[in-house]
């Protein structure tokens, strides 16, 4: 029951945080990063300093054409 209710603030708070970045009016205010582990763990991929990697497996293969 305690971990079910962690877990339900993590969200929470993330779901804090987004609306925070996608609102231009708080955008240059608080941020709550630091209100739960997940968010603070997160907050370099949220708060757009992070970079992205993406890593293909591409098969010339003519059975893989389709995906």
């Amino acid at each position: 029951l305690v971990e079910s209710h962690n877990i339900n603030k993590s969200l929470l708070t993330l779901g804090n945080c987004i609306s925070a970045l996608a609102d231009p009016k708080k955008r240059n205010g608080h941020i709550p990063f630091r209100d739960s582990t997940l968010t603070m763990l997160l907050k370099d991929s949220l708060g757009g300093t992070g970079k992205t990697l993406m890593i293909a497996c591409i098969s010339p293969s003519l059975r893989s054409v389709g995906e």
